[in-house]
């Protein structure tokens, strides 16, 4: 189950565009990137990309679930009440 909204793509659009832009300036700089691959500190700031992509879906989803709950909580023994 996922629980991915238009807020949590709107989140990721921003990250995205930030480290575009910071890689951007930083290739502009770095000796590495400028003749080849990526330099390790820019493939480290993808790699907090793409957990920040994890971590948004799964703080969503934690959200949407705790939201649910609160509108049909639960009884101790596991039944919901008034159902």
């Amino acid at each position: 189950m996922t629980a991915w909204t238009a807020a949590d793509a709107a989140e990721l659009d921003l990250l995205i565009f930030e480290f575009v832009h910071a890689l951007r300036v930083h290739q502009e700089r770095c000796s590495i990137c400028s003749s080849g691959p990526s330099c390790s500190p820019i493939r480290e700031a993808y790699e907090a990309v793409v957990y920040g992509r994890k971590r948004l879906e799964l703080c969503s989803l934690a959200a949407r679930l705790r939201a649910h709950e609160d509108v049909n909580p639960q009884q101790p023994n596991g039944d919901r009440r008034g159902t």
